[in-house]
């Protein structure tokens, strides 16, 4: 009878098991997904898995290891782990390495023609739909309305609420195309922070109203273009009372208060990943989870650690037990992920991606598109083969962890040796040294137009001595290779260029634009 009784009770454990890890999405280390990978996920197993940098290496690598996850190969059966991966293009990009690369949210952003927001959707979506990939984490909705963000920047479409929620609607009909879902990130806004969730819990200090006017206009608008998910943000809002001082993605005032009652999103709701430190810093694996699924999340990001991840999925079946979460809570979140798998086999059905021939042609004309002349008062646009230019570009560096760029390099010197052949390049730090500003110095009197890169140098102010410098002694020429706050502080004699990307594409549209 006792050993009876336990069977039961281990059985019906591991029905709650298998009902809570559908629930969650998960990463793996390697390049290939492996045995461990694919037990983990099998039969009772996690529900989805998301794709980083350090799974991929090459177009047949990736869709090799998509196809080993998705057995019976149809990546939409309920039965068979959704494959998600945060492919937003510019500085978040991880198939540059064998795809076309787009400029990103913020120069697209530049572009005034929300068209531009579906071809790179519908782009994007392609590259996904050639490798089997059926999700996107993306489009990023927040309102970069704090010039001093250090994890949204460009990666968001700009600082305007309505230009951010037509240019979102855009990016979701042209992925919806392609046969993707789309993800809507990170509600309810992580644009006014100054802080890192990757590092730390940021803070807003929006009220309610705040956000109602601004953050969350994107993500009304999303819901009415019936987005597939909405990922809510690590971010704290102390001025709303009702959150209780937790993180967005914990609270059951801003996930199921706010976005499932009163804005009357029916679709799946997801936190962004908790083993991020904003949470981890926090709470514990097992009370993130619990919390997460008590604001009513019906899907659960962590995609880095299995310890972590177990510890998660037991401190939820734990809560059920206990009856401080109730099954009817877990099935109403399943019913929900099995209607996404649905959706995703009738956009598949449907999808009409870019042809591959042609992908190479679409992102040079969003490319071109993108870029603005701010200023030009010397009218130093075209540059010309006979003057002698000097370039300057500061290395790029990782900003955040959501950012591809880093140890990339800039190809706009290669691209120009062709057309200037007076032209010489100095690579400089993101902050330069007094070395730099002396190399750069030493050279001014040999050119007749310096052509200086500039990335975030409303943030990393040594840059702009460099600036200073240039534009006293020559004609100048700055590109604005990141944000567009530059344009602001750097000298008014210079030429602004906002390219706002760095991708390979925005230095060959450059290139093709401004040269003879």
């Amino acid at each position: 009878m006792t050993n009876s009784t336990e069977h039961i009770r281990t059985q019906e454990r591991e029905r709650l098991r298998a009902m809570v890890k559908a629930m969650c999405c998960i990463g793996y280390p390697g390049l290939q997904p492996g045995q461990e990978t694919s037990r983990r996920l099998g039969e009772g197993g996690y529900g989805a898995l998301g794709l980083f940098p350090h799974n991929i290496l090459s177009e047949q690598q990736l869709q090799g290891a998509c196809t080993e996850l998705r057995p019976s190969g149809q990546a939409s059966d309920r039965d068979v782990p959704l494959l998600s991966i945060d492919e937003e293009g510019g500085s978040l990009s991880n198939l540059l390495a064998f795809y076309p690369s787009l400029p990103g949210n913020r120069a697209i952003g530049l572009g005034e023609d929300p068209e531009l927001a579906y071809d790179s959707g519908w782009l994007i979506g392609s590259q996904l739909h050639r490798l089997g990939i059926p999700m996107d984490w993306a489009p990023v909705l927040d309102v970069n309305s704090n010039p001093l963000n250090p994890v949204i920047g460009v990666r968001s479409f700009g600082e305007d609420p309505q230009l951010v929620a037509d240019y979102g609607k855009a990016f979701i009909r042209g992925m919806r195309r392609a046969g993707i879902l789309t993800t809507a990130k990170h509600f309810p806004g992580h644009g006014d922070v100054d802080a890192d969730s990757h590092k730390q819990l940021p803070s807003s200090q929006a009220t309610l109203d705040d956000l109602l006017a601004e953050a969350l206009v994107p993500f009304i608008a999303a819901i009415s273009e019936e987005i597939d998910a909405i990922m809510v943000a690590h971010v704290a809002y102390p001025n709303i009372a009702e959150s209780d001082g937790l993180p967005a993605s914990l609270s059951p005032f801003l996930v199921n208060g706010i976005l499932r009652e009163r804005l009357g999103y029916n679709g799946v709701i997801c936190t962004d990943d908790i083993e991020m430190h904003a949470i981890q810093n926090l709470y514990s694996p097992e009370e993130a989870g619990v919390l997460a699924v008590l604001a009513g999340n019906d899907q659960i990001l962590m995609c880095h650690t299995p310890e972590y991840q177990e510890r998660v999925v037991e401190g939820i079946v734990t809560a059920i037990e206990a009856g401080r979460l109730s099954e009817e809570r877990i099935d109403a979140s399943l019913e929900r992920l099995g209607r996404l798998h649905d959706k995703s086999r009738e956009l598949a059905a449907a999808a009409d991606p870019i042809p591959y021939e042609a992908w190479g042609e679409m992102a040079r004309s969003i490319a071109e598109r993108s870029i603005r002349v701010e200023r030009d008062p010397r009218h130093l646009l075209k540059l010309r083969s006979e003057l002698r230019y000097l370039l300057v570009l500061p290395v790029q560096e990782r900003l955040t962890q959501a950012d591809s760029t880093g140890g990339r390099a800039i190809t706009l010197a290669d691209l120009l040796d062709p057309c200037l052949p007076q032209l010489e390049t100095v690579n400089i730090d993101l902050q330069p040294t007094p070395e730099d500003i002396a190399q750069v110095a030493a050279k001014l009197q040999q050119v007749d137009v310096v052509l200086l890169g500039t990335i975030n140098a409303h943030r990393f102010t040594s840059q702009l001595e460099l600036a200073l410098l240039c534009a006293r002694e020559r004609d100048t020429v700055f590109l604005v290779l990141r944000n567009p706050y530059d344009q602001d502080v750097l000298p008014e004699q210079g030429s602004v260029v906002l390219l706002c990307s760095t991708s390979d594409v925005t230095m060959e549209a450059f290139v093709n634009l401004y040269t003879e």
